[in-house]
């Protein structure tokens, strides 16, 4: 037994947190989470390495645990046990968390020496630790683009970075996601798909490869851009377990998700994946102002983004002989510089009314010349794993 093993609870009922500490009797340590509060429980998860969780079930809404369970169980696989808590023994809702991905079901009230022994058996079959942490970098397909003020437009850097990594990685599958999206367009990019991000939220039993394939058109080859804008209803802390589970179920189709995420939200979308994210790119102007507020928000995130999660600063609107000097605004953000980008106003103006990507309009344009030199420079064209999923949802043979 492996006394160094954190066990997390996933519960409101007070009785069944008392019977659980009770039952464990001191041999592991349990940390506690509200049913509401998702992202924590994630967060818990991740920081602590913990193998075993337990969801207790709430009688008045069942379907919450199933939610969570769903969105702990399906993104880890065999890393992580996942078992419910219910006072009485539901046939009906058991089959329902076994397919969620739950392995047992634990009886409130039962005795506490049958309960230990059932745990210290789940964590003895358990990957170890290492083995875990290995296998979960493979998770980690997600960059996330964001700025530091709503007047700073991170929309068309996060639509170049799609089409650049598309041209570098033509056999990755890539998916772009706009949470700023208007009705008619994604990114600034004309949308005909009948798909919106807000309908797999609704409805995350329904995707699969043959949905994507059916009511996602590609844009260009192996890529495919997606409306992300949500209501205020679903950008609220009770959906961030529906939002995990739509995320890590597109992350078993493409080889990259880059989301570009309006600054209005972006609290929400980094509390509830911010710990699957490999990238996160905070766009600013070279102003002063702006490197504070970035500065501010990345400092705000720290504990809802992975230790790993490479945090990176580009200069958007940027100008050689304007202050201040580029080594002012990193040290003021204080992370990693990625570089700059020109202004180029008129080849901007060009592609967002046309609707056309920057590489597709008839002239050269200085700021796609200086994004495709950043990224041979960056270590953004490093695949994010080692099997590409461009085939379809599982990882082809090597």
């Amino acid at each position: 037994m492996n006394r160094d093993d954190i066990l997390v609870c996933v519960a409101d009922d007070l009785g069944i947190r008392t019977w659980l500490e009770r039952a464990l009797d001191g041999l592991w340590p349990v940390e506690f989470v509200a049913s509401s509060d998702f992202s924590r429980a994630s967060r818990l998860v991740e920081a602590t390495g913990s193998r075993f969780v337990m969801v207790a079930v709430d009688d008045q809404d069942p379907g919450k645990a199933l939610r969570v369970i769903a969105a702990l169980a399906q993104p880890a696989g065999d890393d992580l046990t996942v078992v419910t808590v219910a006072r009485l023994l539901n046939h009906d809702f058991l089959l329902k968390s076994m397919r969620a991905g739950a392995r047992d079901c634990f009886v409130a009230g039962t005795d506490g020496g049958e309960v230990r022994a059932r745990i210290q058996q789940f964590l003895h079959d358990a990957p170890a630790p290492s083995a875990k942490n290995r296998q979960r970098e493979g998770l980690r397909k997600i960059t996330l683009v964001t700025s530091a003020s709503p007047t700073v437009d991170s929309r068309l850097f996060a639509q170049s970075l799609a089409f650049a990594l598309n041209q570098q990685h033509p056999g990755d599958r890539i998916l772009a996601l706009d949470t700023a999206a208007t009705e008619r367009h994604a990114f600034y990019l004309d949308s005909n798909n009948r798909l919106t991000f807000e309908n797999l939220l609704q409805n995350s039993e329904s995707l699969d490869e043959s949905l994507i394939e059916t009511a996602l058109e590609e844009y260009a080859p192996n890529l495919r851009l997606l409306e992300g804008r949500l209501s205020a209803a679903s950008a609220s802390e009770e959906r961030n377990a529906d939002l995990f589970i739509a995320i890590s179920q597109l992350l078993r189709m493409f080889d990259r998700l880059i989301i570009n995420v309006d600054p209005s939200v972006a609290d929400f979308w980094i509390h509830a994946i911010g710990l699957h994210a490999c990238e996160l790119v905070m766009v600013t102007h070279p102003i002063v102002e702006h490197a504070h507020m970035a500065r501010q928000r990345l400092q705000s995130w720290r504990d809802h983004l992975a230790k790993d999660c490479r945090q990176s600063l580009l200069l958007d609107c940027y100008e050689k002989k304007g202050s201040p000097v580029v080594s002012e605004m990193v040290q003021a953000v204080g992370v990693n510089y990625l570089g700059a980008l020109p202004l180029d106003w008129q080849n901007r103006l060009m592609a967002i009314n046309a609707g056309l990507p920057l590489h597709k309009l008839p002239r050269k344009s200085a700021y796609q010349r200086q994004l495709e030199a950043l990224l041979r420079k960056s270590d953004f064209s490093a695949r994010p794993k080692e099997e590409s999923v461009a085939r379809g949802l599982e990882p082809q043979p090597a």
